[in-house]
């Protein structure tokens, strides 16, 4: 699409959470399908030049074009949308007024009172707000960057934001290298996928991949199982036994939560990265190994190695390229493409189950969709897959896919509504344990996610005194107080997700697949 400078000079040009950094970069009003009667059609977007360059466009049954990332385009053509246009206007510099105007098209933002007109910020606008027209086509406004060139692969991370386009260009500079990796992210962004990818793409994709998760590993047992251990090494070492490294040996070893590697570990993957080598416990002779090492992590990696927590050489090592992952917060303009990827595969599951001929699936209801765009996803997007796989064995006799009352209040959406912005709320000065009620700290352990670190940093106070406070109030507990009949009664009721175990159990979702890991559970 042809936008002249005279035009970019009218786009709103903001300092915003990149994918890889912090940056200055041009942001469009634009309109993302979320939800279509042709299923098809969802991830269309439409670039708003005329709210650009007049200060309206107009919003109807036969405009804007909507693109395809193949680069086709066409109007909504959906026949209860009425020709007479609702209209979008530049109020000030930064916000938009969507009037109802003439047009007779029923129409809902944001799930807010029925109005002649909307106002909607600046603020609201980057992170995005649902229109509903006619409770059939939902879509989401939001200033977005241009959208790149269509990548040749997608890497199978689904989704058109531009901040997923730059994580797609990332992994194609790195994966024919020979560089380690570290990919960032919050949990459930996909870090796994990431390095599947980089593997996959790589000159070692003939060659093993392993993957292994720091968090699930016993400390004591770490070593011998990263590094591998000679005949009597220890207690129980009946004969020699090799661990991940040679496993991975001529391919990839791919290591997640990084952050809880122990100092014994992080000392031994440190030399492994700078010489090549590793020492099996109980050997005083170094093996040559060759692997191409991806780590990832959701932790503050810089802060943990301030506090001498995580080795400053370490980090140097495995941050010598480095793949950040966007949130689904700052992705929302794939909720509705994910969301329906992930029904349509557990609807093709569900039939298989049956062994019967798969029939169309029943779409979501708007107001449904709409539900979906307002939570904030601390889960990400391993969350949304939950649900749409929820949603589907739900619905399976229903005529549209609905979300139930049950779930609806699992998903917790932020008290503020779905204007989540991503940035961090300002460092706390330190405050004394004792000044923190019970039910403060039940709240900052529901707004971190049970995750001990981020409650302390939230409540300003230090993570050894947060351990302090759990003892010292009632009905709190950590994974390892669960009693084995509670932790397999819960495992079943939740189909093993451990993120509606979270939920349910009020305990770290990372402490709580370490526990259900050591008691032979598959996680």
């Amino acid at each position: 699409m042809d936008i002249n400078a005279q035009t970019q000079t009218q786009v709103l040009s903001t300092r915003h959470a990149d994918s890889s950094s912090q940056s200055d970069e041009q942001l469009y009003p634009t309109l993302v399908i979320m939800l279509h009667p042709q299923l098809e059609r969802i991830g269309e977007s439409a670039i708003l030049v005329d709210l650009m360059r007049q200060g309206r466009a107009p919003l109807s049954r036969n405009q804007p074009e909507f693109k395809h990332q193949q680069g086709f385009g066409q109007a909504l053509a959906d026949a209860y949308i009425s020709r007479t246009p609702v209209w979008l206007e530049r109020r000030g510099s930064d916000d938009v007024v969507v009037k109802q105007g003439d047009s007779n098209t029923r129409l809902n933002v944001s799930d807010r009172a029925s109005a002649d007109e909307y106002i909607l910020t600046q603020d609201e606008l980057l992170d995005g707000v649902p229109i509903t027209l006619s409770d059939r086509v939902v879509l989401l406004l939001k200033w977005l960057p241009m959208p790149a060139e269509q990548d040749s692969d997608d890497f199978g991370l689904k989704g058109m934001s531009p901040y997923l386009a730059s994580v797609r260009r990332r992994i194609a500079r790195i994966a024919g290298l020979q560089e380690p990796v570290l990919i960032r992210g919050e949990t459930g962004t996909g870090k796994e996928l990431v390095a599947q990818a980089i593997y996959q793409h790589s000159q070692r994709q003939q060659q093993a991949f392993v993957s292994v998760n720091l968090a699930a590993m016993q400390d004591s047992l770490a070593v011998a199982e990263l590094f591998g251990a000679r005949k009597g090494a220890f207690t129980g070492a009946a004969a020699d036994r090799d661990g991940y490294f040679m496993a991975a040996d001529g391919g990839t070893l791919f290591l997640d939560e990084i952050g809880e590697a122990s100092g014994d570990v992080q000392a031994m993957l440190l030399r492994a990265l700078e010489t090549g080598e590793i020492y099996p416990v109980g050997s005083t002779s170094p093996v040559q190994i060759s692997v191409r090492l991806i780590a990832a992590t959701d932790a503050d990696l810089e802060t943990a190695s301030e506090h001498e927590r995580f080795k400053l050489p370490l980090l140097h090592r495995l941050s010598s390229y480095q793949i950040f992952l966007p949130s689904l917060r700052e992705r929302r303009e794939d909720i509705g493409l994910l969301f329906m990827h992930f029904a349509q595969q557990q609807w093709q599951r569900l039939h298989q189950d049956w062994q019967q001929a798969v029939p169309t699936m029943p779409t979501l209801t708007a107001a449904a969709m709409t539900q979906l765009l307002e939570f904030s996803w601390p889960g990400n997007v391993r969350q949304l897959r939950n649900v749409a796989r929820q949603v589907v064995i739900d619905s399976r006799d229903k005529a549209q896919l609905q979300i139930e009352p049950q779930l609806l209040s699992m998903l917790r959406p932020a008290a503020s509504g779905h204007h989540t912005l991503t940035a961090r709320p300002p460092q706390q000065q330190r405050r004394k344990p004792n000044s923190i009620s019970r039910e403060e700290l039940a709240q900052a352990l529901q707004d971190n996610r049970f995750e001990l670190q981020a409650c302390a940093e939230q409540l300003g106070i230090s993570r050894a005194s947060v351990y302090q406070l759990l003892q010292r109030f009632d009905g709190f507990r950590n994974a390892q107080d669960i009693g084995e009949q509670e932790l397999s009664t819960c495992y079943r009721q939740c189909h093993g997700d451990t993120e509606q175990m979270m939920w349910q159990l009020e305990v770290s979702q990372i402490g709580l697949r370490r526990r259900l890991k050591a008691l032979g559970y598959d996680v």
